[in-house]
């Protein structure tokens, strides 16, 4: 985001990751021959820089 000059979203992600509210979630849906078929949800720690 930096290198694309949207100083005012780093600065408002780096606001809530210090205030501690920041959530990095993955929601995936699941489909079963084209048809919906609930879905899987990971939540992770975007402090300890790990990818899903």
């Amino acid at each position: 985001m930096a290198e694309r000059g949207e100083t005012e979203s780093v600065q408002a992600v780096k606001d809530a990751m210090k205030e501690g509210k920041l959530e990095y979630i993955v929601a995936k849906g699941d489909k079963n021959d084209g048809a919906h078929n609930g879905y899987q949800y990971r939540r992770f720690d975007i402090t300890k820089r790990t990818l899903p």
